[in-house]
Order: structure tokens, then sequence, then C-alpha cells
């Protein structure tokens, strides 16, 4: 048995085994000869489809509490937002495609966020890439249902995206580990109103933890021990 600590942040003990979730990395590119117009009436029409998307989440999310549902909101908003469709077109008219003028602008408003001092605006990096990985995906014509256990597991994530929190089956989802995190993001804020154990900030020890371990962990302590088979 090894044991290993984080930061508690939510909930109390959780058991089940290790699901480590890694989502598909991006790439794009540019001077890709295009149609301007069309790419612009396609981005409208997948901010449409977004915002349909992420509405439902929200009222899935207003049944548990109404100020944590408003998460969403500012995802619909972000989605939306007129300074970021102005960016977005304004790379469209250098030449990226429309998939990769979304991968960039991810990209910059991360690093925009990430280079900031306070935490709380360094943690809304999960919402921006909740929200552009919506619309990236939408444009692939791929879908954001993830596949989880039928059985008992814990998470294992480098971040907890907002919308994970209510696309895992809830009766399955017993805690989760995080490489990095915030008590602040928003993705812990809804963890804690669903009362699901978290612990943040493993870093490097994180890797301790391998897929089908059986796990057990205190997310008040910040304790998990990993058991041997």
């Amino acid at each position: 048995m090894l044991e290993i600590r984080g930061i508690g942040i939510s909930g109390k003990k959780g058991t089940g085994t290790a699901y480590k979730f890694e989502k598909a990395r991006n790439k794009y590119h540019k001077l890709k000869k295009i149609e301007i117009d069309d790419e612009e009436k396609r981005y409208e029409e997948i901010i449409r489809i977004a915002k349909e998307q992420i509405n439902q989440l929200y009222q899935e999310a207003l049944k548990d509490d109404k100020d944590s549902a408003l998460i969403f909101q500012s995802h619909i908003l972000l989605a939306d937002d007129a300074e970021i469709k102005k960016y977005v077109k304004n790379l469209l008219k250098q030449g990226y495609d429309l998939l990769s003028a979304l991968i960039r602008t991810k990209e910059d408003m991360k690093a925009h966020f990430l280079n900031m001092k306070s935490e709380i605006f360094r943690s809304k990096v999960c919402d921006i890439d909740d929200t552009f990985d919506r619309l990236i995906l939408i444009e692939e014509g791929k879908s954001n249902d993830y596949k989880f256990p039928n059985k008992p597991f814990i998470l294992i994530c480098e971040e907890i995206i907002p919308s994970i929190i209510y696309q895992v089956p809830q009766e399955f989802l017993k805690g989760i580990i995080v490489k990095f995190g915030s008590n602040c993001s928003h993705g812990a804020i809804l963890a804690r109103t669903r009362n699901i154990p978290v612990i943040i900030r493993l870093k490097n020890r994180i890797e301790n933890i391998k897929s089908n371990d059986k796990i057990l962990m205190n997310g008040e302590s910040g304790t998990i021990f990993i058991f041997d088979e």
C-alpha cells in the first residue's frame, strides 16, 4: 500500500478504481484557403449549438444549487462574447480556418489568464478550456459525451472541467484527484455542491496512480491510499 497526499477541498471519503481522464490535444494551422463569409456563418451556428448544450447543463445544475448553476451562464456569455468573436473573425481574415482560429483563440486567452497574479483569475482557465473545447468539438463534428466506467471509480485528471461534473454518472463517481487544481475554480465549486470528495495539487505525485489502481481518498485530510493488487 502506498500513501500520498494532496490538499483536500471537498467531501469526505471515497473509494473506487482509478480512471485517468486525458483530453486530446488540439492542433491548428494557418494559411489555408477559406471562404471567410462561410466560416463566419458557421461560427455563429456553432455558438448557437454550444449555447443550447450549455443551457442544458445550466438546467441540470439548477436542481442542485441556483448560485452554482450560474457558472454555466458565464460559459454562455463567454461563448457569445463580442470581443472574443471579433478576435476569432480577425484570425479568419488572416487566413486561419475556423477550427484553427478557435484553437488559437483558446490558447491566447489561456496564456493571458495564466499570467495573472490572482489565483481566482488563473482558475478561470478551466472555463476557457470547457467553453472552447465545446466549440471545437462541434466544429469537428465530434461528441463531447465522454465514456466513463460503469462501476465505482475515482476520476484522475489535470484540472476539473466544470461540465465534467454533470457528464460523469453520479452513482459511480466516488471522488476526484487533480494534478493541479484550485480551491476557487468553478469545477471545484460544482464538486462541493454535489459533495464529491476532491483532492487537488498532487503535482508529480499523481504519477504514482495508475489506471485501475484501487484507491481510498479522504477529501478532508487530502490523504490518498493506493492499494496493491
